[in-house]
């Protein structure tokens, strides 16, 4: 139907609670809690997001103000925080029980629910697996592949999650190796 056609009837009701409020502290009372963070240091750790003493928040570009609040940040803001420091591990033990064509079926969601890596890993196409990899080693065969290329022909993506931190230095090494290519999803 073409909106024209009628425009005596709203498409959205107006909303006259509070975008935050109490519904946000539930929210993010409820993600900590699925992170595992109800009984650590999260809360005095949002409470130096977006200050001028403390961290960005990694999800946006919040101004800091001269005068910060206490909750100087968005719910999705805290979220945010409260997934990048959660206490789920990704240990090698999980990719031993599963196979990659088996991970394939899973969901993004569920993925990311399993946690942060906690050592590089290596896809071995025999196996079917990521199996763990030294540091020293990854960040050697890493070298190698990208010496290899040409630096026009290589990508480097940049997520919108990143930080903006994250995101300057994946920039400076990027130009460092000789490209230029860096889209993101942001």
């Amino acid at each position: 139907m073409d909106r024209s056609e009628n425009t005596d009837k709203p498409i959205i009701e107006p909303y006259d609670e509070p975008s935050g409020g109490w519904g946000s502290v539930k929210s993010l009372v409820s993600k900590a809690n699925q992170e595992g963070l109800l009984a650590s240091t999260v809360w005095a750790t949002l409470q130096n997001q977006n200050k001028p003493d403390g961290y960005q928040c990694v999800s946006c570009s919040w101004a800091k103000p001269a005068e910060p609040r206490p909750f100087e940040y968005c719910e999705n803001g805290a979220k945010a925080t409260m997934w990048e420091i959660t206490g789920k591990r990704c240990d090698r033990e999980f990719f031993a029980r599963h196979r990659v064509s088996e991970l394939l079926e899973w969901n993004d969601h569920d993925l990311e629910k399993q946690g942060r890596l906690t050592t590089p890993m290596k896809y071995d196409a025999g196996l079917d697996q990521y199996v763990p990899i030294k540091w020293v080693d990854a960040f050697r065969e890493i070298g190698e592949e990208l010496n290899a290329l040409d630096p026009k022909s290589v990508v480097f993506y940049v997520s919108g999650r990143a930080s903006l931190e994250a995101s300057h230095m994946w920039q400076l090494f990027t130009r460092i190796y000789g490209s230029n290519n860096l889209p993101d999803s942001s």
